[in-house]
């Protein structure tokens, strides 16, 4: 399919849900990681927090370097199974080998198995953002208007939850059927299970949008590919761009903080990690609710200000649970149900102000760089998952947390601060960047006017 056919009809919904399904496979292994590595090598594998925060973050600073090339290669990609299917179909298979060896108990010197955690982290879950950014290129091909663009970013997140709540509701009580009272036995068969899912459910995502990928004769020069030059014009001539990388890496900066300590918070703070999986289930479940509603949302009140009232839930429910009716179960969970319905409408539209963040650029030079910036969507991830381990690591340090020792008053009161009051003031400037971003409504929508004329009178897409 060459890069300039026209795209026309309403994508199905079985079609969507087909290509959405590589997110149920994001769902179950990023929940696996998110939500239980840092516990795995602290309490399991018995690495020092602060040794595994330094050396994490010297593994994740070269995944960050990468980030921006990958995604101009990804642009600029030709292969004969498709510009973008190319980085899900070779590089999968890859990413869950190292899924599986993040998981895998290991003893030595601490630094060294810091160091081997850090690398299977970067080579498993860093990498796997670079098919999940082509993804994300490829639902701008699917795509043919902001509506359907709507769609398909509520699908793969409604998919997204749909592995997250099976996570929470299996991923314990398969630890506990695996191991057989062996954690460490347990969460490796899990990460094996966790692996080959993510795997199919890539692969069915790949045959869905077969058709609809870019396919160029690799002997012959490329239509499509823009010079690197360009590329970094793309990112900083770009405000709309910018401002949406600054709300995602504050989202996912918070968000991370949060998910991969509550297991600490629920062990020392609640004091029964049983309720983890209640809480996790339910707030997973209202997510996917958000993620049903978001296109309604959107719709009633515009991209920018469901993206305001999404941060605005995102920071009120942190903050309430930090300092309201501490300790209290079912005031804990309305607050987490509230991050995550904003986490849902926020993720559908994130995408979305990213992919006008591309129109904005073709507006204004006539580049088109849409696969160049949907594969830099995963950039404010992979700051958030690279600041947020040494981030933890370093506060556990300096509250004087010791992995299954007796609690003080002040370590408590530390790790409240960590999984709450610190995520939530970040969510609150991803707020005040929402409000603050330069593309409206309507702004958006004489974009789409003068990109609609440029194409009725058949100006080359470059």
């Amino acid at each position: 399919m060459s890069e300039n056919k026209t795209k026309t009809g309403r994508i199905s919904f079985w079609k969507s849900c087909q290509f959405a399904t590589a997110s149920l496979g994001v769902g179950l292994a990023y929940s696996l990681a998110n939500t239980y590595f840092l516990y795995f090598v602290t309490d399991i594998a018995m690495i020092p927090s602060a040794i595994m925060g330094t050396v994490f973050l010297l593994t994740r600073i070269f995944d960050l370097i990468w980030t921006p090339i990958t995604a101009g290669l990804i642009q600029n990609t030709k292969a004969k199974c498709g510009k973008y299917r190319a980085w899900i179909l070779y590089l999968v298979p890859f990413t869950g080998i190292f899924i599986i060896l993040c998981f895998t108990k290991i003893t030595g010197s601490p630094v060294w198995v810091a160091f081997y955690y850090g690398v299977a982290y970067l080579l498993s879950y860093g990498l796997l953002d670079k098919p999940a950014g082509a993804v994300k290129a490829l639902m701008t091909r699917m795509a043919a208007n902001d509506q359907e663009r709507m769609v398909l970013t509520s699908r793969t997140a409604q998919f997204e939850n749909i592995g997250n709540i099976i996570f929470s509701a299996v991923a314990l009580p398969l630890v506990a059927l695996f191991g057989g009272g062996n954690e460490a036995k347990g969460f490796f068969w899990v990460a094996v299970l966790f692996a080959a899912a993510i795997v199919v459910t890539y692969y069915v995502t790949a045959a869905t949008a077969k058709e609809y990928d870019v396919y160029e004769d690799v002997k012959q020069k490329s239509k499509t590919s823009v010079p690197a030059k360009e590329l970094v014009k793309v990112l900083v001539h770009n405000p709309p761009l910018l401002f949406s990388m600054g709300i995602e890496v504050c989202r996912y900066l918070g968000f991370m903080i949060y998910v991969s300590t509550m297991a600490y918070y629920f062990k020392y703070v609640i004091g029964d990690m049983g309720v983890l999986t209640m809480v996790s289930t339910i707030s997973t479940a209202v997510c996917f609710v958000g993620t049903m509603v978001a296109p309604a949302v959107s719709k009633a009140l515009g991209k920018k200000n469901t993206s305001i009232l999404a941060m605005c839930l995102y920071a009120a429910g942190l903050l309430a649970a930090r300092y309201l009716l501490v300790g209290n179960i079912a005031f804990f969970t309305v607050c987490i149900c509230m991050v995550y319905m904003g986490l849902a409408l926020q993720t559908c539209v994130g995408i979305v102000m990213y992919s006008k963040a591309a129109d904005y650029y073709e507006y204004k030079t006539g580049v088109k760089a849409h696969g160049f910036v949907m594969s830099v969507y995963v950039w404010p991830v992979e700051i958030g998952i690279a600041l947020s381990v040494p981030v933890v690591g370093w506060i556990l340090n300096a509250i004087g947390y010791v992995p299954n020792a007796p609690v003080t008053a002040d370590i408590l009161n530390g790790l409240q601060n960590l999984v709450l009051l610190f995520p939530g003031l970040l969510c609150l400037l991803a707020t005040v960047l929402c409000i603050l971003h330069p593309l409206n409504d309507k702004k958006m929508a004489s974009i789409d006017a003068e990109l609609a004329k440029r194409k009725e009178r058949g100006e080359e897409e470059i």
